[in-house]
């Protein structure tokens, strides 16, 4: 009996052992399942493929990093502009997301302005780079050091919602980013079904004081006036044509838009002060910024803010209301606004 006893034991172990290797544990099988590769189209229409998602990115522009926060993936950083550490609004936000930049200890490889230092960058190595598709010297020097490197456009308002569903991918936060991009789908649907009949006419100036280059038609910022249910003023279809205070006098906005410019950079200017819009007090800053960066899901936000200055029905009251919740689910994060 106890010989017939042991050989039931022994036979019991050898099944148990087999049993084992065809059957890993799931602590083995969760770590296998986190190496799998993952692949993502950018705005070249290239495909990047990964052998997992990417754990170290770095980010080469402003708008870049913003998106990675609001995919929940901050902690994946190791590289960012030196202009987030230099940009108040954006700062001062950013820090209350991650102690990193509230200490100004993540890494710049930067050599100040939009110029990366391939070198610096290498030697975070980052399993991925995200920056934008005009940026192209820089994405052929640091894909040929072995890189890869997924590029943006942000050219539309789909473009915008279609890239960050696709680095989402990349990031392993595809879950998240389908959270953001359905939620903005939505809102975006409800304010193009709610236009003025006679819509007023805006025309936007871009930074530091540049006020005589705008946007024209089929450009990020035209979509976002449209959107608003305001008009371009400029009929150009040039991505950002350079004008003359005669052509500015033959469009006859009825709103002045700007975005990190102030003021007086229009109400200084002589050659406008007949201008209906400058004389009517009609000229506004989009400030602060931040909440309104129309290279990101806030396009959405730059929208409606617009919507508020040429429709009084809606009321500074709601536009509040409209971009607490925004940040809520964007960042899902209650308070941060």
């Amino acid at each position: 009996m106890k010989i017939k006893n042991w050989g039931i034991t022994c036979l019991s172990a050898v099944i148990l052992i087999v049993q084992s290797c065809n059957n890993p544990k799931s602590s083995n099988q969760k770590e296998t399942s986190s190496n799998i590769s993952v692949s993502a189209t950018d705005s070249r229409g290239k495909t990047i493929t990964l052998p997992h998602e990417a754990k170290r990115i770095v980010v080469l522009y402003n708008a870049l990093v913003d998106d990675v926060y609001m995919l929940q993936a901050g902690e994946k950083i190791v590289g960012i502009p030196q202009q987030i550490y230099e940009m108040e609004d954006t700062y001062h936000f950013l820090s209350r997301l991650d102690d990193r930049i509230k200490n100004k200890s993540i890494a710049t490889p930067t050599f100040g302005g939009q110029s990366s230092n391939a070198e610096s960058i290498v030697g975070l190595k980052p399993d991925l780079v995200l920056t934008f598709n005009t940026d192209e010297d820089n994405i052929n020097q640091i894909e040929n050091l072995g890189i890869p490197v997924f590029t943006f456009s942000s050219l539309n308002d789909e473009k915008i919602l279609d890239e960050l569903k696709n680095v989402g991918k990349l990031l392993g936060k595809q879950k998240r980013a389908e959270e953001i991009t359905g939620y903005v789908s939505e809102e975006v649907k409800k304010m193009r079904t709610s236009h003025e009949a006679s819509p007023k006419k805006i025309y936007y100036a871009w930074s530091k004081g540049r006020i005589m280059s705008t946007s024209g038609k089929g450009s990020l910022i035209d979509m976002a006036i449209t959107l608003s249910g305001a008009q371009n003023a400029c009929p150009v279809p040039v991505e950002a044509p350079n004008i003359s205070a005669e052509t500015l006098y033959k469009w006859n906005p009825d709103l002045i838009i700007l975005w990190n410019s102030k003021l007086s950079d229009v109400y200084s200017l002589k050659e406008l002060t007949a201008l209906p819009a400058v004389k009517n007090k009609q000229v506004f800053v989009m400030s602060p910024s931040f909440p309104y960066d129309p290279h990101t899901v806030k396009f959405m936000l730059f929208a409606k803010q617009l919507r508020h200055w040429c429709m009084p029905s809606y009321t500074q009251e709601q536009l509040d209301q409209d971009v607490k919740k925004a940040f809520e689910i964007i960042y899902g994060k209650k308070g941060l606004i």
